[in-house]
């Protein structure tokens, strides 16, 4: 046994050792050693074996020495791989070995794939790299060794379900037989891999010719410098060199989008396809991209090319594809929201009732429901990626148009990292969605993004009144650990449990305004040990008159107190028709009433819909209330709607803005409602395009927040 100064010693000079030398020094060899071993391409591959067989065996404490005077070293686990995985004595073991133990690393994955003694294994990895997008280059494969890869394991590629494979032997692959087959791929990813292939002269010229996909047309009638093989220059040191560095950093971005595939997919409209329009308006940068729209928007945003770009535009990412990790999420989003909003507003006609967001959220639902080209089964992965497909008045919209995309995207959730907040609220209205499934999708939901006060567009709605009270416990306080949820919901949830009402009472007197799903989250969440379901503190669900309601209550009191049981509605009522009790708005309270409908039954809030609909020509917070309860007593009728519009802009001259807050609501629980309501005056048009403007302003972010009636 070497003692630690030899160790020292003899590891600096590592290539004039004796090869069992440095075998003996990886065996005994603390992290100095070790890692001084790793990094000479002298040390022969028995030490190499040795220095793998210890990080398998001690992890992250290889070459930790307990008996070192002072701090604990850092661990050297994860830089060691680094080293063996290109150290030029590597064997295909180790190699294995290392790339698996960093399998989600591109440095590790790349390098071991273009390993001289690369194993078939380390080589799938790299093959399997996703790209960001069919319109991405993945610059690696072409890093990869033809010569190491068996003709029988290449004629496997080209007729794998994975279209990564087949793109591999299409780009790879030397064989005339396989390439022609390639070259009629339903992947046009596939084809421009052959198109991009120098041993494809012949299909090269078919492509240019006829392919339906301008992109690989562009690719096959080009110059095949850019995308050509790749030199590898001396291949033990490959991750020293510019085309491994090239290729790994297309491979941390997802690919690379060629600037042939870019002018080809933004050129003239008449040479693009469907499927080419889709995946132009989801990667295409900005400028581009909006030109593309002022030539493709026309008349007819039903053509199987609009709907195409219509679909891109609902699944273009709030990151764009192939952006590094960091970058200004939403920034370039918001843009393109609102340069496509400029593009349609020219296919405004008198007769139209939807401009601005609201068309463009219309048309994206078309093209998310309608369009062929949308991939289906990675549709709730695309979802994931914040697009404003994930919107709640896209989402809903387009399930309204597909009956089938409600259950296709809940029965992938499981599978998915995670699902938009709007597929909650649709399928927790599915009566064909079961239970768990609704729970598995409540721990799923992203957090919102973050402002600078409550919305309602960051808010997960629930009718209490769909599903069983005990489910909505178990969902929404799930959901709340990630996500605000509505009033209506959490206050029912709150009247369920003494605890949360006990909780909620002392909360509340600082609260102002609107009561918000927010202010009520945060108060379950600094609880969430105390209140789960499993140990709720049961009470009764009969609501009656308790003494701290005697004295005068804000709108937000009185919704809470009704809500917990502490007030009844025909109480409520009574008192807002003597005029001892005022109402603000109107919003608030039916939060209240709604919980409180939920616990006693939809006949038990009639005294105040009674009131409601008796002054809703003349109060503000009547048709509110009259619009958000019509659940518990008739939906209204569109026509019913525009008069009562109407007669209120009449009476007051002006409608306030909780009127036009109350008509975005209901457009949040149905898209689509409020643009089959036609006020006559002015000021009932004026008032009802306000309030499709605020139902619609929080698609691809917001801007120009305060808006007026």
């Amino acid at each position: 046994m070497l003692d630690r100064a030899s160790l020292d010693r003899l590891s600096l000079t590592p290539e004039k050792n004796a090869p069992m030398l440095n075998v003996a020094l990886a065996e005994e060899g603390p992290a100095p050693v070790l890692l001084a071993l790793a990094r000479s391409p002298a040390v022969g591959p028995e030490a190499i074996e040795v220095i793998a067989a210890r990080i398998a065996r001690e992890g992250d404490q290889v070459g930790q020495d307990a008996e070192a005077p002072g701090e604990e070293p850092a661990p050297i686990a994860a830089e060691l791989d680094r080293l063996l995985v290109v150290h030029p004595g590597a064997s295909g073991a180790v190699l294995e070995a290392a790339v698996a133990r960093h399998e989600r690393d591109a440095f590790h994955v790349l390098a071991g794939a273009c390993h001289p003694r690369a194993p078939l294994s380390a080589v799938e990895r790299a093959v399997d790299w996703p790209a960001a997008s069919a319109a991405h280059d993945r610059l690696w494969v072409a890093l990869l060794d033809p010569a190491a890869i068996p003709p029988l394991t290449l004629e496997e590629w080209a007729q794998d379900a994975s279209p990564l494979r087949r793109e591999a032997a299409a780009r790879i692959g030397r064989g005339g037989a396989l390439l022609a087959a390639l070259a009629r791929d339903p992947a046009r990813q596939v084809r421009r891999a052959v198109a991009s292939n120098r041993f494809a002269a012949a299909e090269r010229a078919r492509l240019a010719a006829g392919d339906l996909a301008p992109e690989v047309r562009a690719r096959a009638a080009g110059s095949l410098t850019a995308h050509g093989d790749l030199p590898v220059e001396g291949a033990s040191l490959i991750a020293e060199t510019a085309r491994f560095a090239a290729a790994l950093r297309a491979m941390a971005t997802g690919g690379v989008l060629a600037p042939d595939v870019t002018r080809a997919l933004s050129g003239a409209a008449g040479e693009l396809d469907p499927e080419g329009a889709l995946l132009a308006a989801r990667v295409l940068p900005r400028r581009e991209l909006g030109e593309l729209l002022d030539r493709m928007v026309g008349d007819d945003l039903r053509s199987p090319l609009a709907l195409g770009l219509a679909a891109g535009l609902a699944l273009r990412p709030a990151t764009p594809l192939g952006h590094p990790e960091g970058g200004d999420e939403d920034g370039e989003l918001t843009e393109v929201v609102y340069e496509a909003v400029k593009s349609l507003s020219r296919t405004t006609t008198a007769d139209s009732r939807l401009t601005g967001k609201a068309r463009l959220a219309a048309w994206a639902a078309e093209g998310l429901a309608r369009a062929a080209c949308v991939d289906r089964a990675a549709l709730l992965s695309d979802l994931g990626l914040h697009p404003i497909g994930a919107d709640r008045m896209v989402l809903a919209r387009g399930a309204t148009l597909r009956a089938s995309m409600v259950p296709e995207l809940c029965e992938r959730a499981d599978r998915a990292p995670a699902a938009p907040a709007a597929l909650l609220e649709l399928a927790w209205a599915d009566p064909a969605i079961p239970e768990p499934a609704l729970l598995d999708l409540a721990s799923r939901i992203p957090k919102p993004r973050k402002r600078a006060e409550d919305l309602p567009e960051d808010e997960v709605d629930l009718d209490p009144a769909l599903r069983s009270l005990e489910l909505l416990e178990r969902v929404v306080l799930t959901a709340t650990q990630r996500a605000n949820v509505s009033p209506r919901a959490a206050l029912a949830v709150v009247a369920l449990d003494a605890r949360r009402v006990r909780y909620i009472l002392s909360a509340m007197p600082p609260w102002k305004g609107r009561l918000t799903g927010g202010r009520l989250a945060r108060v379950l969440r600094q609880h969430a040990g105390a209140l789960s379901a499993a140990h709720a503190e049961s009470r009764a669900r009969l609501a009656r008159v308790e003494d701290w309601t005697h004295r005068m209550l804000s709108e937000i009191e009185l919704s809470i107190a009704l809500a917990v049981g502490h007030l009844t509605c025909a109480e409520v009522a009574r008192r807002i028709d003597g005029g001892r009790q005022a109402v603000d708005d109107g919003l608030t309270l039916a939060a209240g009433v709604e919980a409180r409908a939920a616990l006693e039954g939809a006949a038990s809030a009639a005294p105040i819909l009674e009131w409601a609909a008796k002054h809703r020509a003349s109060k503000p917070a009547a048709l509110s209330i009259w619009l958000l309860l019509e659940k518990m007593d008739r939906e209204r009728a569109p026509s019913l709607v525009a008069s009562s519009i109407d007669g209120l802009a009449t009476g007051q001259g002006t409608v306030p803005a909780s009127v036009c807050d109350a008509l975005a609501a209901i457009e949040h629980r149905r898209p689509g409602r409020l643009e089959n309501i036609h006020p006559q005056s002015p000021r009932g048009r004026a008032t009802l395009a306000s309030a499709i403007a605020r139902a619609y302003r929080g698609l691809g972010g917001m801007r120009d927040e305060r808006l007026g009636p």
